[in-house]
């Protein structure tokens, strides 16, 4: 019965050492792919900024430049 029982403890412990293996396997994915995520944020948050700013270049654009002829260089 002992030798069973010695088994069957012996089974347990070593399934027990492959979930807490896996788990520390899924915490360590989790934390790369929220590394990621959080990355990937950031861009979308400048990328946006960008776009604003561009948004508004085309609802209040400069001064359009004089025609060609007319661009003259400083000194003249």
């Amino acid at each position: 019965m002992t030798g069973e029982r010695d088994a069957s403890l012996d089974s347990l412990e070593a399934r027990l050492v492959e979930l807490e293996v896996r788990s520390e396997e899924r915490r360590a994915d989790t934390q790369g792919l929220e590394a990621f995520v959080n990355a990937f944020e950031g861009r979308i948050r400048a990328l946006e900024k960008q776009v604003g700013a561009l948004k508004k270049q085309l609802e209040n654009p400069p001064e359009a430049p004089p025609p060609p002829g007319e661009d003259l260089p400083p000194h003249y």
